[in-house]
């Protein structure tokens, strides 16, 4: 728990929940593997609803939209 205080000191708060919701997913995913539980439909949904969550927050969908978009746009703003 120490490195969640330590994390909240350095970081955003929205990071932190980012973080820690990592966090226990991979321990579900431990959980799930490690007790031989069957990893259901349900799982898969919540497995989706992490990552992308995370891929929305990390800001990659305007990045590689901003890399389709190519230089053009890039040139039109310096203009």
């Amino acid at each position: 728990i120490r490195g969640v205080f330590i994390l909240t000191t350095e970081c955003a708060s929205l990071t932190v929940t980012l973080v820690v919701t990592l966090r226990k997913f991979l321990s579900l995913i431990f959980s799930i593997m490690y007790f031989q539980n069957p990893f259901t439909a349900w799982h898969w949904v919540g497995t989706a609803v992490v990552f992308l969550g995370t891929l929305l927050y990390t800001e990659v969908w305007s990045s590689v939209q901003a890399a389709l978009r190519g230089p053009a746009t890039k040139d039109k703003k310096a203009e």
